[in-house]
C-alpha cells in the first residue's frame, strides 16, 4: 500500500511537471493582447501627438496640451502592462505640469516646436526646460515599458 501511494504521488507529480512543460494557449493570447494594446497606444499618441503639434496655431498651447492629455487618457489601456499604463500615466501628468510654463503665454501661437523655441528663449527658459526635461524623460520610461 505504501509503494502505491508513493507510485501514484510520483505519477501525479511527473504530470504537473509535464504540464509546466506545455505552452499554455491563455498565456500566449494575454501576451498578444499586451503586445496589441501597446503598439495601439503608440499608433494613436502619434496620431493625437500630430493634432497637437498644430493646434497651437489657432489655440493656446495650455488648451492643446489639455486636449492632448484628454484624449491620451481616453485610451483604452485594460490589456496593456500595468508597468506601460502607469509610465504613460506620468508622461501625461509631465504635459499637465507643463501648463504651468505654457499658462504664462495664453497668446503664442505656432507649431509646438516653435513656440518652444521662444519660451526657451525667454525669461522662462530655465523653468521651461526643467518640465519639458520631465516630458522626455517619462517618455523614455514608457517606451522603455513598452518592452518587457
Amino acid at each position: 500500500m505504501k509503494y502505491l501511494l508513493v507510485l501514484v504521488s510520483f505519477l501525479v507529480l511527473l504530470a504537473c511537471k509535464e504540464n509546466d512543460k506545455k505552452p499554455n494557449l491563455s498565456d500566449s493570447k494575454i501576451e498578444t493582447d499586451k503586445i496589441s494594446c501597446v503598439n495601439e497606444i503608440f499608433k494613436r499618441d502619434s496620431i493625437f501627438g500630430e493634432i497637437r503639434n498644430h493646434a497651437s496655431e489657432k489655440i493656446s498651447l495650455s488648451e492643446t496640451i489639455t486636449i492632448y492629455t484628454k484624449n491620451i487618457k481616453s485610451l483604452d489601456y485594460s490589456n496593456c502592462p500595468e508597468e506601460f499604463k502607469s509610465a504613460f500615466d506620468k508622461h501625461i501628468e509631465a504635459w499637465l505640469d507643463f501648463r504651468k510654463v505654457s499658462d504664462k503665454y495664453p497668446l503664442l501661437r505656432g507649431e509646438l516646436h516653435d513656440i518652444f523655441t521662444k519660451i526657451e528663449k525667454s525669461e522662462d527658459s530655465t523653468e521651461f526646460k526643467s518640465r519639458l526635461g520631465q516630458i522626455l524623460e517619462t517618455w523614455k520610461l514608457v517606451d522603455k515599458s513598452s518592452n518587457p
